[in-house]
């Protein structure tokens, strides 16, 4: 071997693993063919890469190659953070994925100091496994003691969907004293505007585009899904969108969406894969619905979608609203959700109309609690439930101002149940995932009523569509639960605000809209501003 190809092979993580025929098992060895689309894996130039993949791709082999190879011809000058969703993720990778790798290269092996479920030292240079759930300090506040104590060069985190979002940041500050500060994010997508979804959309958006030998055009195959493959002669296979011709993958190259773009991204769908069977992905996806529909396209095409029972859509909205504008003030007694956020407070003012139906009659932002309290005033509002955070002062003495009933919401995750109302607190704890489970569920059972279509209600609309619910496996007892998640790309105020005005209507009688239009008003007490 001469010097040129050293060098290569010292600068190219998948080409060296390929030309040495490295083992990932025992009889099974790892190679670039068939699979041109991860040559430019290991050389992307940018600093942070966010790559968004179907399964049966080797990209995530491609993945521990890569640290591997960084560690053998110490690339780095620190470690290497390799993040998952869990300890017990961590340690099934390790022992998985690459205990063989040095099992059966010996001659690797040799190189390998430390060799743990939580660290691989390879050359005097270390792979740290770390697992993405946080611990809680003082209650509230979320740290990892692996997180803050290790210093690194490169952050890789495998299914960052899956991870506790406090914990990505966090990791983000191991890079502070790096000359490098690399960072890998991929995973299978889950929810639109969320996860690797979200970083994907925010990076150069590259594509694999397969070339047409026959007309000269290109196909992206997961984007042009289902046209891209068609039944010829009794099998599928991959087909040029522009003239239904037989397009191979080794035709194609990443061209990026976005070429200027300060992050890099690559859509991996398992359409280009050697090892999709394309017969069996499309009866899978003619013979599916709901949320096995929605795991094809997630697990196969790379594609983040979201079952109905999951997330609002802004249909789902519309569908609910009536003919009648929106209420600038009420003549009958209302309750009000207020939702706390850094620039505005969202407001949903409703009534009960029924044991399980309510009418919205109002939804506003506004700047403050003086504002606050002339909205509450003018809608004739007799019972409030507020965010107490984040400015849990200026809602407490906004509480005690006002003349009638006011609460300062709390959620408890691990609160089951009904929501306790403390009168001597004024303070009402309530399972955060039971009460969304309630929004979402008034909308599908069309139990609620809003204001006809308008600018505000677009915007309700909107924010109603950014939490979606999830399932996470508890990380030491494996116990997988719902939990609802704020999307990216977008704010989830009216959504909570909306929550909290159906716990105060849950306080109250159900009460029939007429045409009374006595006016009651509060007497003005309250002038907080919002820090």
């Amino acid at each position: 071997m001469n010097n040129e190809t050293k060098k290569l092979l010292q600068s190219d993580a998948l080409l060296w693993a390929h030309v040495k025929e490295i083992n990932l098992r025992d009889g099974i060895k790892f190679s670039l063919k068939g699979r041109p689309y991860l040559a430019d894996l290991s050389a992307m130039k940018k600093r942070i890469v966010n790559v968004k993949k179907g399964t049966q791709i080797g990209a995530t082999t491609s993945m521990y190659l890569e640290k591997v190879h960084a560690c053998l011809y110490r690339k780095f000058d620190q470690n290497i953070i390799y993040m998952m969703p869990t300890v017990k993720a961590v340690e099934q990778l390790a022992k998985v994925a690459f205990d063989p790798i040095f099992e059966y290269n010996l001659w690797l092996k040799k190189h390998v100091g430390t060799n743990t479920a939580s660290q691989k030292e390879i050359n005097g240079r270390s792979i740290v496994f770390v697992g993405a759930q946080p611990q809680k300090i003082s209650g509230t506040t979320k740290d990892s003691t692996n997180l803050r104590s290790i210093a690194c060069d490169e952050v890789d985190r495998d299914e960052i969907d899956l991870m506790d979002m406090d914990m990505v940041n966090m990791s983000k500050q191991r890079l502070n004293n790096s000359r490098f500060r690399r960072e890998r994010n991929f995973g299978s997508p889950t929810f639109p505007g969320y996860g690797i979804d979200q970083l994907y959309e925010d990076s150069d958006q590259g594509k694999w585009q397969i070339k047409c030998e026959s007309c000269g055009k290109y196909t992206c195959l997961a984007e042009s899904f289902p046209d891209s493959i068609i039944l010829v002669g009794g099998t599928w296979i991959r087909s040029c969108v522009h003239c239904q011709k037989e397009i191979f993958v080794i035709n194609g190259h990443w061209e990026p969406e976005y070429p200027d773009r300060r992050e890099a991204g690559l859509w991996m769908s398992g359409l280009i894969s050697p090892m999709a069977d394309l017969e069996e992905y499309m009866h899978r996806y003619h013979h599916s619905e709901g949320s096995r529909l929605s795991e094809f396209m997630r697990s196969i095409l790379g594609i983040a979608t979201t079952e109905a029972e999951n997330q609002l859509s802004q249909q789902d909205v519309y569908d609910a609203c009536t003919h009648s504008a929106m209420q600038m003030y009420s003549s009958v007694e209302t309750v009000m959700g207020v939702d706390v956020g850094k620039h505005a407070l969202h407001c949903v003012t409703g009534v009960k109309v029924g044991r399980e139906s309510y009418e919205v009659l109002n939804m506003s932002r506004i700047k403050d609690f003086a504002e606050l309290h002339d909205l509450a005033k003018k809608m004739n509002t007799r019972f409030m439930v507020i965010d107490s955070m984040p400015d849990t002062h200026a809602a407490r003495s906004f509480q005690k101002a006002e003349p009638y009933t006011v609460f300062l919401c709390q959620y408890v995750e691990s609160m089951a149940g009904r929501p306790n109302w403390d009168r001597k607190t004024g303070v009402i704890k309530c399972n955060r995932n039971e009460w969304c489970d309630r929004v979402h569920e008034v909308f599908a059972k069309k139990q609620i009523r809003v204001p006809r279509i308008s600018q505000e209600i677009e915007e309700y609309a909107l924010e109603m569509t950014k939490t979606a619910k999830t399932v996470i496996e508890h990380p030491e007892t494996g116990i997988k639960k719902p939990r609802w998640i704020k999307l990216s790309g977008g704010e989830d105020h009216y959504y909570h605000s909306t929550l909290y005005m159906l716990l105060a209507a849950s306080r109250t009688m159900a009460q029939r809209l007429g045409t009374d239009q006595v006016k009651r008003f509060t007497t003005q007490k309250s002038n907080f501003c919002l820090k």
